[in-house]
């Protein structure tokens, strides 16, 4: 006996149960357990009839049956707008990096000064 049948027998022995329950709260279990048990039937018979189908049966009703996308319709489309997604979000890094407000530090001037200034003197010992 498969394992879908044995489940749908087990959803009709709560459904039994609960039609003699005597209360309420007793027949609302049984009645949710056989949803259930109805429930991984449906699941049980449709993996064991996928199980039946060969292995390129099985990919062409994968195919068949998952909804189109972007990404398996059209490769080559789907890989140039990923690129020019990313050259665009590079591009809007590089002008927000370079149009932030730059520091006021002259200190690199004044250093750079001082030491053009001393070039080729003797340091000085201290």
């Amino acid at each position: 006996m498969s394992k879908s049948k044995e489940l749908a027998d087990r959803a009709l022995a709560f459904e039994k149960r609960a039609a003699t329950a005597t209360d309420f709260s007793s027949r609302e279990h049984y009645r949710e357990m056989a949803a259930h048990c109805r429930a991984l039937s449906i699941e049980h018979r449709e993996v064991e009839q996928l199980q039946k189908l060969s292995q390129a049966g099985f990919e062409q009703q994968a195919r068949r049956s998952s909804l189109p996308s972007f990404q398996n319709a059209d490769r080559p489309a789907y890989r140039r707008a990923m690129a020019v997604g990313i050259a665009l979000c590079v591009a809007f890094v590089a002008v927000s990096f370079s149009l932030r407000p730059q520091t006021a530090d002259d200190r690199v001037l004044v250093k750079a000064d001082r030491l053009t200034r001393t070039a080729g003197d003797p340091s000085k010992v201290r």
